[in-house]
């Protein structure tokens, strides 16, 4: 049963350490994106990174001078969100190929593994002071 029980936490921890790894990859990958939207009269682009941020903004004409305030506030929340929406799309892009392994990793995490059954079935054994301390 021990050679058993190794062999479930070497993997365990080989799985654990895999979806580490892809994880880092993916969030280095979304650092190095941005997302841009212009606005549908071409009059400004909106250019943000993978947190969100606002990182540019380019009024490709001089038409915003003589726009009312409110019809160029208008454009700058349509093109905003449009930025962030396509940013959204692109995390979905990037993280979606890790969740399939998501019910793995949230298993590794709440201790919902076979060995953590294993190791509940000892614990509950073994007499309370077995490992240096009373169960709780």
């Amino acid at each position: 049963m021990a050679d058993w029980l190794e062999e479930q936490l070497h993997q365990a921890m080989v799985t654990l350490r895999d979806q580490h790894d892809r994880i880092e990859s993916a969030k280095a990958d979304l650092a190095s994106r941005r997302s841009s939207a212009t606005s549908a009269d071409r009059l400004v682009t909106v250019t943000m990174d993978s947190r969100n941020s606002v990182v540019g903004i380019k009024f490709n004409t001089t038409k915003y001078r003589t726009m009312p305030p409110e019809q160029l506030a208008r454009t700058l929340l349509e093109v905003l969100e449009r930025a962030r929406l396509d940013m959204a799309d692109t995390v979905v892009e990037v993280f979606g190929p890790l969740m399939d392994q998501r019910d793995d990793l949230r298993a590794a995490m709440t201790g919902n593994t076979e060995v953590d059954k294993v190791f509940s079935a000892l614990w509950k054994e073994a007499p309370a002071d077995a490992f240096g301390r009373g169960r709780d």
